[in-house]
């Protein structure tokens, strides 16, 4: 019998835990530890930091779909690691034994790098920080002022300052108040869109365009040295890495991205990870000194890709972890076996970015120079994409396994417990607004179950176009729960092809083959 452990239930540790479970033995066991009892969609962070998404969006316990397939989980935090052993100590007192570890914990921001980031910014690496920003954003546009959206020196996945920076001037202009909010952006990188790639490509002066568009002004080799109450303090470097000009950035609302670090329980482990705490891994993603412990996810250790006068660390995304992913499943698979491990190089570097409504795609493969190919385009298509891919990828997470049946609990159950207990005194407001929201659809019913949702309506004191509206929905979320996997996919497909026809602005030729985010 083989005992995988998998520490973290986010994208990396759930979709390895679920393909590790299909693919063992039946006496073989997989369990996953978290110090999250939830799983959580981490690209939709800037929507949740700007009201655009609830956390139940994205957000919902993850013991019951992993349990449902047989995976135990764990929910705690990890006190230490100790290969020596091949065991790992939770903080609840629970002592695990592997056969094999997969660390996929995610990252902890290292604030304390830049005195004063932790007090006087914010951040949306966690959904909690976006919660917060969201909270401090609305309390912002009472009273507008500057915006500053930056990245600390070390930082990594650059994609979201831009993406958050977007957001902000869209939002803004819907509120109309983006002309008494200068917003600036301050990246360690040494142009716009470099992202830690390095080759210019189309990227440069596509986003050098959107922000010129957007009216951001943007400072490129930026050291953040200090932020104050009322000021964010950047020292801007020349080529050479000599300062060339310091700024004193006032501002009313900042969010900032800091470097990534190991989280804790795992980042003083000897031997597995480098000084930030960050686990090393080889070609295979396995650690060198102990070859039965993987890692996947943003808390492996990447070299830079490139040089540059400010350390920018490499980037990431949904499709470069999936990837990942199934090599860390096929080399566990293979080491157990005793078959030939697969190399993770070259890498693709793949990732969408919304831009309020519209957005960016970009690709470069291989991801380290020299490359063959390095692409970007731009488009109402992309930011369409982005939603789906979120809707599309929370729905493969909730997925029932093979012979499994939907929940007796259903959504159609929760419609009408909401509407019952508006009919006791509670609010039924939301319910009646659901008729004037979304795109019309006739649907022609026969005349009982036309009669009997009119009488029904009737006695919760709904209109019953409403009713029917909150009852489809739900009826289409349950129903989806008893698709297989194949299904989802064809779903998805075919829930991109409509929106798609349903977009004012088309783009013949454009290729968008599912990418990550």
């Amino acid at each position: 019998m083989t005992h995988v452990v998998i520490l973290g239930a986010g994208i990396a540790g759930v979709t390895a835990a679920y393909a590790l479970k299909a693919k063992l033995g039946p006496n073989d066991e997989v369990t996953v530890v978290s110090d999250k009892p939830y799983f959580h969609f981490v690209p939709s962070n800037p929507w949740i930091a700007m009201g655009w998404r609830e956390r139940s969006d994205i957000a919902f316990p993850i013991a019951p779909y992993l349990e449902s397939r047989g995976i135990r989980f764990i929910p705690s935090a990890v006190k230490c690691i100790q290969p020596d052993l091949i065991q790992v100590d939770l903080e609840n007192g629970d002592v695990l034994f592997y056969d094999y570890l997969l660390v996929a914990t995610g990252v902890t921001g290292m604030s304390d790098a830049v005195p004063g980031l932790a007090e006087h910014t914010h951040s949306v690496i966690h959904i909690e920080q976006a919660e917060r920003a969201f909270t401090a954003f609305r309390e912002f546009v009472r009273r507008p002022g500057p915006i500053v959206i930056g990245a600390a020196p070390g930082a990594s996945v650059l994609g979201p300052i831009y993406e958050y920076a977007f957001l902000i001037d869209a939002d803004l202009k819907r509120r109309n108040i983006r002309e008494r909010v200068p917003i600036t952006l301050v990246t360690p990188e040494p142009w716009p869109g470099h992202l830690g790639l390095g080759s210019e490509g189309a990227s440069r002066g596509a986003v050098t365009a959107a922000l010129a568009d957007t009216r951001i002004s943007v400072i490129c080799n930026a050291l953040t040295t200090r932020i104050e109450k009322d000021a964010i303090h950047v020292s801007e470097l020349d080529a050479n890495g000599a300062v060339k000009q310091t700024h004193a950035l006032p501002y009313a609302y900042s969010v900032y991205w800091p470097a990534f670090g190991g989280v804790p329980g795992v980042r003083n482990t000897a031997g597995l990870v480098d000084a930030r705490g960050l686990v090393v891994v080889d070609e295979y993603l396995r650690n060198p000194d102990y070859p039965n412990v993987f890692a996947l996810g943003a808390c492996v250790s990447h070299p830079p890709v490139v040089e540059t006068p400010v350390p920018i660390g490499a980037p990431d995304s949904v499709y470069a972890i999936q990837k990942a992913g199934e090599i860390v499943v096929q080399n566990i698979l293979a080491q157990i076996d005793g078959s030939p491990l697969t190399s993770h190089v070259p890498q693709r570097a793949k990732w969408l970015t919304d831009m309020g409504n519209t957005g960016a795609a970009y690709l470069s493969e291989p991801q380290v120079p020299l490359r063959d190919i390095n692409w970007m385009r731009q488009g109402r298509w992309v930011h369409q994409a982005k939603v789906d891919f979120e809707k599309y990828f929370v729905n493969r997470v909730r997925l029932q396994p093979a012979g499994n049946t939907a929940s007796e609990t259903s959504r159609v159950a929760d419609v009408m417990s909401q509407a019952l207990a508006g009919k006791r005194g509670g609010a039924v407001g939301a319910s009646k607004a659901a008729a004037g929201r979304g795109n019309p659809l006739e649907i022609r019913l026969p005349q009982d179950p036309s009669v009997e949702l009119k009488a029904l309506a009737k006695s919760v004191g709904i209109e019953p176009d409403a009713l029917a509206a909150e009852l489809l929905a739900a009826a289409v979320a349950d129903a989806k729960s008893y698709l297989d996997e194949a299904a989802v996919e064809a779903m998805a497909i075919a829930r991109r092809e409509l929106l798609v026809e349903a977009l004012p602005e088309r783009q013949p030729g454009v290729d968008f083959h599912g990418g990550g985010t």
